[in-house]
């Protein structure tokens, strides 16, 4: 068997999810922005998740998945940190 080497391109875009069913309920899932905040509110991260009113599963699409994978990491290490030690973290964070 042989194979040809084939150049593809996507859009940036392409990635993106705009419209979901429900794997489980086969219904049209509803588009719901969560608000996550850090530092009291100072800094507010904007998850837009794909959510069944039947059955109340929620589902993130690649790019939102790793907003919200940012969003638990700074939590984790800097959610009870002050403000003026923010910085000097979030270059460990850079470097690790």
């Amino acid at each position: 068997m042989r194979y040809q080497e084939v150049k593809m391109k996507f859009a940036e875009k392409s990635f993106r999810v705009d419209k979901a069913v429900c794997p489980a309920c086969g219904i049209k899932m509803q588009k719901v922005i969560e608000n996550k905040n850090l530092f009291d509110g100072s800094l507010t991260f904007h998850i837009i998740k794909f959510r069944c009113e039947k059955c109340k599963k929620e589902y993130l699409d690649l790019e939102q998945a790793e907003v919200y994978d940012l969003f638990l990491t700074m939590e984790k290490r800097l959610g009870k940190k002050p403000l003026g030690k923010v910085s000097e973290t979030l270059s460990e964070i850079a470097i690790s």
